[in-house]
């Protein structure tokens, strides 16, 4: 009966400890974030720097990805740092200030402490019994089939590595790969990776490859294929190319990407996700009345096409039967977006 009044308190206990745990990993909170860095070294020296210019920043590391983050305000309200971003993007040089949302720094749970009562077992004396002896048998050996391995294909093309820096700190970006000035199609990766390029198809035999990174001015360079080596600083491990691509920082003056500001297909309506940066920047503008801001768009192709825009509805983020319809061109649906835009910042 003691045993059994051990074990239920046993269960008990655990079953109370294990949502309080449960509790404390699932709290969200919102960091403005203005470096992220895969070594220690830099997250400390950027941390340092931004210290130095005043900020209140600290580091952590994202559980998920590994990366140290590096960030100068915490909250658990959504719009006060989404507000706090504008204004770090608009004031400062830290054009490329973004949200993460989630938790940093997350260290795993301890687990509860069970204190072990002995268990006391009544041993019985075990009978001799008598084995009977088997005769051996002897086994020949077992020969293991051989497995080949999997002959993985190379891809096509040259192996090259578009380096992305500023100073000596490596920069998150994209690069396009275009053939041509005047192309409308472009191939995208990730900066700091190995991409493999098949010969361009134009007559010069040669790419251009734009380099697009939030917080820094974008850059275009045209790159020889077959001689790659004006751009090139050497060769990699893997005889990937590397090319180094030096990237200045956006200053007052120059504009600022909005990444999450969307809408729908063929619309001037804004999708959700675009409330959090727009309610930044009025947050923004509240602040600072005597801003003056200019809002540029664009969109692709040349051919009129259906679009639905806002017409007498109220609502800026969902699509309503009082909508407008009808058909434009390109430059004409860049002008709807626009006064959205315009029309939401006005209203708020």
């Amino acid at each position: 009966m003691k045993k059994l009044l051990i074990l239920s308190c046993f269960f008990l206990l655990f079953l109370s400890v294990k949502p309080l745990q449960t509790h404390a990993q699932d709290a969200v909170e919102h960091y403005v974030v203005i470096g992220v860095f895969a070594k220690l070294d830099n997250a400390v020296r950027w941390t340092d720097r931004a210290n130095k210019m005043n900020f209140s920043a600290q580091y952590a590391v994202n559980p998920a990805n590994k990366y140290y983050y590096v960030y100068i305000l915490k909250t658990p309200e959504k719009r006060k740092a989404f507000s706090f971003m504008m204004k770090i993007r608009v004031e400062t040089e830290h054009k490329e200030a973004w949200v993460f949302s989630g938790k940093l720094g997350i260290e795993e749970p301890e687990k509860p402490v069970v204190k072990e009562t002995p268990v006391v077992i009544e041993e019985t004396p075990v009978e001799e019994q008598e084995v009977e002896e088997v005769p051996v048998v002897e086994e020949k050996p077992v020969e293991e089939p051989v497995v080949e391995e999997p002959v993985v294909e190379k891809p096509k093309g040259k192996p090259f590595l578009f380096k992305l820096v500023s100073g000596e700190e490596e920069v998150l970006g994209e690069v396009h790969v275009l053939e041509s000035p005047r192309a409308t199609q472009y191939q995208a990766f990730k900066g700091n990776e190995i991409v493999y390029l098949t010969a361009p198809r134009n007559s010069e035999g040669a790419f251009i490859a734009s380099v697009q990174a939030p917080g820094f001015r974008p850059v275009e360079i045209t790159v020889d294929y077959k001689d790659p080596g004006i751009f090139s600083s050497g060769v990699g491990p893997q005889n990937e190319i590397i090319i180094p691509i030096e990237l200045v920082r956006s200053k007052r003056g120059d504009y600022i990407e909005f990444n999450n500001v969307r809408f729908f297909g063929n619309s001037a309506i804004f999708q959700p996700e675009s409330k959090l940066e727009l309610d930044g920047l009025v947050d923004l503008l509240k602040e600072q009345p005597k801003y003056k801001i200019k809002i540029h768009g664009h969109c692709n192709g040349k051919q009129s096409r259906n679009v639905v825009t806002k017409g007498n509805s109220n609502q800026f983020f969902e699509t309503s039967t009082l909508n407008n319809r009808a058909s434009v061109s390109a430059k004409e649906l860049t002008q709807y977006r626009a006064d959205l835009v315009k029309e939401y910042l006005v209203s708020q």
